[in-house]
């Protein structure tokens, strides 16, 4: 006998009320599996990524000596990509030593393949050789003009040295203030020869060597070309300077 009165109604009512709860609970657990999928992907990616520079900053200083720290950017929570079964590569895409704001190529060569860019800071540091004290222009740098300070080298992009004889006995092309980094452009090799000079000609072939004295027509720094006068024959060759007072001229 079909039920007509108001409690049978009721129970038809709570019947439906259920089952369309249930719908929506099922469609909102199907549309919550994809943000939770890719914030696991995100995460995992960002901590290969924070692997690799972990691994790339002891290189540098236990290889170079260098301090390093990072920050790397966020990788899109949205993104639902497979976690990769073999070692990911990581490529920077500019030298992290000539600039510290970077981007890292990761790559998955699975089956399916794929690849994202994650952002990345890296700010390197290294002791390098500065000036102890305001130097005038065309000093020559002495020992003493010398003292180690740390920099950010790859924000400093003029170069440094971090080997003092590349700048010992150097002249100064400007002048410079206490604390300053001693770079190559700031620096030039002295004159090791002044014209007028009396100088001894070296003439060299793979069996032969000969000796003759000379006279310097110009000033000559290490390794430049100058004209030098042979004072037996009063001739005029072009000759490497390569010590005080010693050119070269290949025969």
């Amino acid at each position: 006998m079909p039920c007509l009165d108001k409690y049978c109604l009721l129970l038809i009512s709570i019947g439906h009320f259920l089952k369309v709860r249930r719908a929506i609970l099922v469609l909102l657990l199907l549309f919550s599996i994809t943000p939770v999928n890719a914030s696991t992907f995100s995460e995992w990616a960002s901590q290969e990524t924070r692997f690799f520079l972990d691994e790339y900053s002891q290189t540098l200083a236990s290889e170079k000596n260098y301090r390093s720290n990072y920050k790397i950017g966020n990788i899109d929570p949205r993104l639902n990509l497979t976690k990769c079964s073999t070692p990911l590569s990581f490529t920077f895409q500019g030298d992290p030593l000539e600039r510290n704001k970077n981007t890292i190529k990761v790559v998955c060569s699975d089956k399916k393949r794929w690849s994202i860019f994650v952002g990345a800071e890296i700010n390197i540091y290294k002791e390098v050789w500065v000036a102890s004290q305001t130097l005038p222009r065309g000093q020559r740098v002495k020992k003493s003009d010398l003292e180690r300070a740390e920099i950010q080298v790859n924000k400093f992009r003029k170069g440094y040295f971090v080997n003092q004889q590349n700048i010992v006995g150097m002249l100064l092309r400007r002048s410079i203030q206490a604390g300053d980094v001693f770079y190559p452009g700031l620096l030039l090799p002295p004159k090791v020869v002044a014209r007028g000079d009396t100088v001894v000609i070296s003439a060299l072939s793979d069996t032969i060597s000969v000796q003759m004295m000379g006279t310097a027509m110009s000033d000559g720094k290490l390794g430049q070309q100058i004209p030098v006068k042979n004072k037996k024959s009063q001739r005029v060759v072009r000759a490497t300077v390569i010590s005080k007072g010693q050119v070269v001229v290949p025969m």
